[in-house]
């Protein structure tokens, strides 16, 4: 069989293709480059230039073609602009989750699909096969597992995508590139958005639009406590930073743009147990109003026990068990069946 790997110059990438090959399948990598980093001090977590030379040597040392892909265009029109928008409108967007539906499982899918391939990715989840039916799963490392960033993939594209490192450990992956001697086994993960190297996205929205305006940081009761930086510099559940103090810890409980102000209150004031989710995507059947399901409101959440209720417009209403702390808009909420994902949508 004929795949291509979207190889991102890290690890996983890496044993992806090494463990593809090994099986005996013939074997494409392709390099998405998404942003310019000229006149950055460094890169970012993929795809710098830096990332791309070490996936050039891994297609050396492996033996198979290698491309890169320019995929900048698209990357500022579906990832960084919204991005950008989310946190002006006072919302806290994941650029991973509309990096991997518009970029890496659309527009890499559809090349990969030209060249009579299906795509492979060093992401840690798996995919398993009911008749014609199938499920995006957790990977078998929890501590790794990525499927909540996945859960916009569809059917049609999950038929034609596969996980070679969603049975393995971390350790088991530098295992193998070390095995195939690939210049990636040892190297470092980064964790920093790709296109905010240095993780200030106040500072990366202010570059983008220019300075953004003062305004009031409120109580729950619209006394005004004091002056906030700017909404885009600050996200729901936030505690550090606020430059208030009260008689109790405050957190960012609400991110009212249309007035230009933060509304802070105790971590009891921050508790909810019920939230929108508008249109979720479902990846197969969508759950009953009286089935639990575990909800993820990020990606490092535990999950929490709930329910989802869908109205005939196909929004969704979520209620959990207990309630839970920093609920946030522009988060993903991620549905669970045991180790398989559901679906998910927007936070509202």
């Amino acid at each position: 069989m004929r795949f291509v790997v979207a190889m991102s110059g890290g690890v996983d990438s890496s044993a992806a293709a090494a463990l593809l090959k090994e099986q005996g399948h013939e074997v494409i990598g392709i390099t998405l480059r998404v942003w310019s980093y000229q006149g950055s001090a460094r890169c970012g977590s993929c795809c710098s230039p830096e990332d791309i030379d070490d996936a050039r040597a891994v297609a050396e040392k492996l033996q198979i073609p290698f491309y890169v892909a320019n995929a900048e265009d698209l990357f500022r029109e579906q990832v960084v602009q919204p991005f950008v928008r989310s946190y002006l409108e006072g919302r806290t967007p994941i650029p991973c989750v509309a990096c991997n539906r518009d970029v890496k499982f659309d527009f890499l899918l559809k090349r990969a699909r030209a060249l009579g391939a299906k795509l492979a990715t060093g992401h840690y989840a798996r995919i398993e096969r009911e008749g014609d039916l199938f499920h995006l799963c957790r990977a078998t490392d929890e501590n790794k597992d990525q499927s909540y960033f996945l859960f916009t993939l569809a059917q049609d594209a999950l038929a034609d995508i596969a996980f070679p490192v969603g049975t393995l450990t971390k350790a088991q992956v530098r295992a193998v590139a070390a095995r195939h001697h690939l210049p990636t086994s040892q190297k470092p993960e980064s964790m920093e958005i790709c296109f905010v190297p240095d993780g200030d996205y106040g500072g990366f929205v202010e570059r983008a639009v220019g300075p953004r305006p003062s305004g009031e940081v409120v109580d729950s009761e619209g006394q005004v406590l004091g002056t906030h930086r700017g909404i885009h510099r600050y996200t729901i559940g936030q505690r550090r930073g606020l430059g208030v103090a009260g008689p109790r810890p405050l957190y960012v409980q609400r991110i009212d743009a249309a007035q230009n102000r933060l509304v802070v209150g105790s971590a009891a004031e921050g508790e909810r147990s019920s939230f929108g989710v508008p249109r979720p995507h479902w990846i197969g059947k969508a759950p009953s109003a009286n089935q639990t399901v575990l909800v993820k409101i990020r990606h490092r959440h535990a999950g929490a026990a709930g329910r989802v209720e869908i109205a005939s417009s196909g929004d969704a209403r979520v209620y959990l068990e207990r309630p839970a702390r920093a609920i946030t808009p522009g988060q993903a909420a991620v549905f669970y069946d045991a180790s398989r994902v559901l679906g998910g949508g927007w936070i509202s």
